[in-house]
């Protein structure tokens, strides 16, 4: 997160305080006092940890849970922008304060990409106030706030989610297409990221039949502290109009581990694609063909909208004639967003044509 010093206009108004041990609160922006929607908040506690966090409805709304009384502060971040702290406040047990927050924009200007810039860097973090750290902080935020807008159902849509099996030469040999009512969560599952850290990104559970489970990335994953000591980054140029930010790890073990690219619009910072592969997969499984891909898109609502997602994973079999595991197919599964929904449930046709067309642009 960006700690740079800003030139914001600020208020925190602290209410009497209701029943839970939680934040309730509205984020404005300042001088308009126009909702601000689609921005990531969260909740620090007194040694700087994040104990909790929460995308803003639109009408800017947020609720923050506390796990125990003491300080906190809120930090907002909105892509593109210097993030923002509150005045340090105290939670007392059993306390619920409602908070408003007004903020003033403080963009920040994406730095040149030199060859300096260009050069792979381990052991990075969101603080760093450099291209690379400003590329990943505002992927982080946009990350964030789709997931927890999808866990939350701030916005609701239609989904077209399939599940195929393919041959070893990915051409479908079964598929099946179900049509679900909304999004109601992350579509790409993941871990605990200090989990992922043990076990690597493909386990078998004990006593399972099923075979082993592939986990992909999610926000609390990628920009954890254990992802990025691990990993190495490097930017690279897209065309004209994108950024890429391209991950590895920085040692190869026995685990399984994730290399990809996050895909970021050079002039808003939006991120639009994040895209993965497993490394470390037996050999019996060909190279560039085992992960997955998330497309994602902002609405004008501030709704951050995984519009398409995919992922796919080897299928062993066994030769008859050594007995060796070989491989027999794949199995992918993915979907897409086709509607937005409005809290009554009928299609928001305004929100819909929007989600197409930016779908088209890319």
């Amino acid at each position: 997160m960006m700690r740079a010093a800003m030139i914001l206009i600020a208020t925190v108004t602290i209410l009497s305080p209701l029943s839970a041990q939680s934040v309730q609160g509205r984020l404005l922006a300042a001088p308009s006092q126009e909702p601000l929607a689609g921005a990531l908040v969260a909740l620090l506690d007194s040694a700087d940890t994040e104990v909790a966090r929460a995308a803003t409805t639109p009408s800017g709304g947020f609720a923050l849970s506390a796990p125990r009384a003491g300080k906190y502060q809120v930090v907002v971040r909105q892509i593109g922008q210097q993030a923002w702290r509150s005045a340090p406040f105290t939670l007392a047990a059993g306390a619920d304060y409602p908070l408003i927050l007004r903020v003033a924009p403080r963009p920040y200007v994406l730095p040149p990409i030199t060859v300096a810039a260009r050069r792979s860097r381990c052991d990075v973090s969101l603080d760093d106030d450099d291209l690379l750290g400003r590329l990943l902080d505002a992927a982080s935020t946009a990350l964030g706030t789709a997931e927890e807008s999808a866990d939350a159902g701030i916005y609701r849509f239609t989904t077209d989610t399939y599940l195929k099996r393919l041959g070893a030469d990915l051409a479908v040999v079964e598929s099946t297409d179900t049509d679900l009512p909304g999004l109601a969560r992350w579509p790409i599952e993941s871990a605990d990221p200090d989990s992922l850290r043990v076990w690597g990104f493909v386990r078998t559970p004990l006593g399972s039949d099923a075979g082993p489970v592939y986990y992909g990335p999610d926000a609390r994953v990628l920009f954890s502290d254990w992802f990025l000591d691990s990993h190495c980054f490097e930017v690279e140029s897209a065309g004209e109009s994108a950024v890429e930010v391209r991950f590895e790890p920085e040692r190869r073990g026995r685990r399984v581990d994730l290399e990809g690219r996050l895909a970021i619009d050079r002039e808003s910072l939006e991120l639009r694609t994040l895209a993965f592969e497993y490394v470390g997969l037996p050999r019996w499984v060909p190279r560039d063909k085992a992960g997955g891909e998330v497309e994602l898109r902002r609405l004008g609502a501030g709704a951050w909208v995984p519009t398409t997602w995919h992922l796919r994973a080897p299928l062993p079999g066994r030769s008859t004639r050594t007995s060796r595991i070989t491989m027999r197919g794949w199995v992918e599964t993915g979907g897409r967003v086709t509607a937005v929904r409005t809290p009554e449930g009928g299609v928001d046709s305004v929100l819909t044509k929007e989600l197409m067309r930016r779908g088209r642009r890319y």
